[in-house]
């Protein structure tokens, strides 16, 4: 996985797992319900659509054929 999304993904992860458990604590629930919804919503982008990266399927296939 590229360096940078390593990055972008920590960041996201963390954000939804902190707006998670502690909404209140630092802004309101409903701010925090948008920022988990916008966290989620760009990992999943990123998942999708990033060409630097090779998702944990593409490298189990490439794998599963180097064994053959």
């Amino acid at each position: 996985m590229h360096n940078n999304c390593n990055w972008i993904e920590s960041i996201l992860a963390t954000a939804i797992l902190v707006f998670t458990f502690w909404p209140t604590a630092i802004v309101s629930a409903m701010i925090s319900k948008w920022i988990i919804v916008v966290s989620a919503a760009l990992l999943l982008l990123h998942a999708l659509f990033c060409k630097k990266c090779e998702g944990l399927c593409t490298g189990m296939m490439k794998s599963g054929r180097k064994r053959r």
